[in-house]
């Protein structure tokens, strides 16, 4: 099983992912795609190239688990982001997205794939230095686009976790009751 962390920048989705990985003992991945974005000269907005390197890394991910039943891990980041940040960027459109969702839901890419979406916002901004993205305030935005994607997803049969992140100790314990929940 997969299990991916999605949710908007600064939702505590690494956090808690890291935090999940240490206390279950299941091996956390997160794709380096900053640094290929670099290295491989990538460009943000307007670029469907960006997108199709993106998605290829997701549609290999989900058909190793649809088709070997690979080991447990955890992802930071998965098919969520790829697709809203498409749609943000303004890599493809809202019918490209639609068409590429529905591609993936009927061809059962998503077996063995469990989604945990994490809304909130740190209130604690000052560890913020990530990526290329970080002085982008996207917000709204964002939130929007994450919204049509999970909707398009739901849409197709698909269903997706929400977890409330409220930055408190007992969101830990959540999280915990919630992951071990999923691995049952």
């Amino acid at each position: 099983m997969i299990y991916v962390f999605e949710g908007g920048r600064n939702s505590g989705k690494t956090f808690l992912s890291d935090y999940v990985s240490k206390t279950f003992g299941v091996h956390k991945f997160k794709f380096d795609f900053v640094n290929y974005f670099k290295e491989l000269n990538l460009v943000s907005e307007g670029s469907k190239e960006t997108h199709l390197f993106a998605m290829g890394k997701e549609l290999m991910l989900m058909q190793l688990s649809r088709d070997l039943g690979i080991e447990d891990f955890i992802l930071d980041r998965g098919i969520i982001t790829v697709f809203s940040w498409a749609l943000l960027e303004k890599r493809i459109s809202e019918e490209e997205a639609k068409s590429q969702i529905k591609f993936i839901c009927k061809n059962n890419l998503l077996n063995g794939i469990s989604i945990i979406y994490i809304e909130g916002k740190n209130p604690n901004k000052s560890s913020r230095n990530k990526d290329n993205w970080d002085h982008f305030d996207f917000g709204s935005e964002e939130s929007k686009w994450c919204d049509f994607v999970i909707n398009e997803f739901e849409n197709n049969g698909f269903k997706i976790l929400y977890f409330r992140n409220n930055f408190t100790v007992k969101d830990l314990e959540n999280i915990e009751f919630v992951f071990g929940s999923l691995k049952e």
